[in-house]
């Protein structure tokens, strides 16, 4: 079937078919003109009409004017009338042509027209075809994306100028190769599925792959790519963007999300994570909860750049010490988990027995030694739990239960420590409001001069009766300690020993001595301390005869910092006294550091003198050991007299103990 173009009234060419000829050919019939047809075609009429006239009209006259004279003047009239019909029938032929000419010039005007108007459509569209080409030229060789195409069986075609410059290829190292040869191995296999894909019309979307360029580098693309049919010609057109920068930021952002930045080991969201993973799958292990004892010291006195140096050196040593398949996390602070594969309890042990011992030893930091120990709390699944909270709950309240323990050493969870944990927190709930309730009370040990037998000082002893029943401070104290209240707490007793000591003083006894427990938080915290500093500065009372206590573990978790807190109570005119010695780490050589006046002796010791050899000793030395540093030494927990003449024989000079005096209200105290 043949086809014309046509202009439509959008200006776009289209092709009509044969049904529109009829009335196109009409009109070229309507228009055509042959010269010599219609010269011939006039001249007939013309002859026609003059043949019959001649027969014709001369019979009629004669016919009807029969004298001479009549028919010459029809003769004449004749003539006018065959001039006057010649005139209107020559007239009528000549205006139906000049119409049909009119027409035909006013249709080729039109056309004319016409044409004149396509072909300036035609000469526009060309141009734009060709601004279009030129656009899309500059398109593919000045955009900052990454161009080209291939065949379907992947051979490179062409691609734009910044791919080269990316991709470090000119174009003979890179044009008719296969988009295969540039990719890494694990995107190779994947390009077959992607040809097929592309060849069955498919628009592949965001597929990424890693471009291996000239100089080695690997390049993280994101492809979107499609068919291209033109000319009877089949290409790919692929448009890439290079992502390796939002790659390394997402590896960056993953880092920061399941990795801690200090130390390289997992954080908490990645822990959990691996903990989720092994609960899915129904896996034995444990999860092993630690906690770094009286790191707080070393940022206190060091700062905390000091204190994140000794954090990473931890995270190497545990990652050195534990060599099983385990994910070992920094969960916050001085906090750290491991995810242990569970075989049996004991395989945990030995690496947590290894764990302990070599944490819990002196460390010198920046000529600052520290007495820095882990407590540990593990928790097993399925044993202890069945869910991911109640895993690290479980763990985390272990590890508390070592920490009440001594600090230093690993605790399993168990259903008892589950209840003993529900009950703590009873009972710190109640302990909130016993200063306000006035359930808390002072009890005082009188201490002994033993040569003598007079009392020379008080130990002061918090004591709590909740519900008409008396609770232990073995029980109350360390729950304070965890909880923040002790601080109350103590600001508490050291402002009623104060005013007692006042008491004594208005009653002339200068010379009775107070003796004050402070606990090793108080020690440690800066605010607290103050608070402390001020309470004793706004009493005015004989503060030599006022003696604070502190326990060898407060002190030798950071002597240097203990030093200089001791030194600044000193200054207020108060005694040191060593609470607990010999139970503790002390050292002779700490001890002689140490800014006290007295030595107090483990009850431990003193309970054991009369069947241990060994232990006598030891009070022995440390007997004449005192002596020699100009110590004062009170013997705690005297209980029997063999305990008592064994330590009168060996010149200590105070004493406390039940054979002498329980702790006892004030007003039962007889001086």
């Amino acid at each position: 079937m043949r086809r014309i173009l046509k202009i439509k009234d959008n200006n776009v060419p289209t092709k009509r078919t044969d049904g529109d000829e009829p009335d196109r050919n009409q009109k070229n019939k309507n228009y055509n003109i042959f010269p010599i047809k219609d010269a011939c075609f006039i001249a007939s009429i013309y002859g026609t009409i003059g043949f019959l006239w001649v027969i014709l009209s001369d019979e009629v006259l004669i016919k009807f004017f029969r004298d001479a004279k009549h028919y010459q003047q029809a003769q004449t009239y004749k003539g006018w009338f065959y001039v006057i019909i010649n005139v209107i029938v020559l007239f009528l032929l000549v205006k139906q042509r000049s119409v049909r000419m009119k027409k035909a010039l006013s249709d080729l005007n039109r056309i004319y027209e016409e044409l004149q108007n396509t072909c300036s459509e035609l000469v526009s569209m060309e141009r734009e075809l060709s601004d279009q080409k030129v656009f899309n030229e500059k398109i593919f060789t000045e955009s900052h994306v990454i161009m080209g195409t291939w065949d379907e069986n992947g051979i490179i075609k062409r691609l734009n100028p910044y791919a080269l410059e990316l991709f470090g290829y000119c174009e003979e190292e890179i044009i008719g190769r296969n988009w295969r040869d540039f990719l890494s191995g694990e995107n190779k296999s994947e390009m077959v599925e992607v040809y097929e894909l592309i060849r069955k019309g498919n628009h592949i979307k965001n597929h990424e792959s890693q471009f291996i360029t000239h100089d080695k580098r690997r390049l993280d693309i994101i492809w979107n790519s499609g068919l291209l049919k033109y000319n009877k010609n089949t290409e790919i057109l692929s448009v890439g963007t290079d992502i390796t920068e939002r790659k390394l930021l997402e590896e960056k952002l993953k880092e920061a999300a399941y990795y801690d930045n200090l130390t390289g080991l997992y954080n908490r969201n990645m822990i959990e994570e691996e903990a989720k993973k092994r609960i899915q799958n129904n896996e034995e292990f444990a999860l092993i909860y630690m906690d770094i004892d009286n790191f707080k010291q070393v940022n206190d006195t060091l700062g905390h750049t000091a204190g994140d140096k000794f954090l990473q050196y931890l995270a190497d040593k545990l990652r050195n010490t534990i060599k099983c398949n385990q994910r070992i996390a920094r969960l916050c602070g001085d906090e750290f988990a491991i995810i242990y594969p569970f075989a049996n309890q004991e395989d945990i042990e030995r690496e947590l027995q290894i764990l302990t011992n070599d944490f819990g030893k002196s460390w010198e930091i920046e000529n600052h030694e520290f007495f820095l120990t882990v407590s540990t709390g593990v928790s097993i699944y399925p044993k202890d739990c069945s869910d991911l909270i109640t895993l690290f709950r479980n763990a985390d309240i272990a590890m508390f239960k070592a920490k009440r323990e001594g600090k230093g050493r690993y605790v399993f969870y168990s259903e008892d420590i589950m209840q003993l944990y529900a009950e703590n927190n009873k009972l710190a709930n109640k302990l909130k409001y016993a200063l306000d309730n006035s359930e808390l009370i002072l009890n005082y040990q009188p201490q002994y001069n033993l040569e003598t037998g007079k009392i020379t000082g008080l130990e002061v002893l918090v004591r709590w009766i909740h519900d008409n029943k008396f609770i232990p401070p073995s029980k109350f104290i360390p729950i304070a300690e965890e909880t923040g209240q002790i601080y109350e707490i103590e600001y508490w007793i050291i402002e009623s020993s104060l005013r007692q000591k006042k008491i004594f003083e208005t009653m002339g006894n200068y010379d009775m001595t107070i003796s004050i427990n402070l606990s090793s938080k108080s020690l440690c915290s800066d605010i607290n301390f103050n608070n402390l500093e001020k309470i004793f500065l706004s009493y005015d009372v004989d503060y030599s005869h006022i003696i604070v206590e502190i326990t060898e573990t407060a002190i030798i978790s950071d002597i240097h910092f203990a030093v200089n807190r001791l030194k600044k109570l000193r200054d207020l005119g108060v005694k040191i006294a060593l609470d607990d010695f010999g139970t503790g780490y002390s050292s002779l050589t700490h001890l002689k550091e140490l800014p006290i006046d007295i030595v107090k002796l483990d009850r431990s010791f003193i309970q054991s003198i009369e069947e241990d050899g060994k232990d006598a000793m030891i009070i022995k030395s440390i007997l004449y050991l005192a002596l020699d540093l100009n110590y004062e030494v009170v013997a705690e927990g005297i209980e029997t007299e063999g305990q008592l003449e064994f330590l009168k024989k060996y010149k200590c000079q105070t004493g406390q103990g039940f054979l002498l005096s329980r702790p006892v209200p004030i007003e039962s105290i007889v001086f």
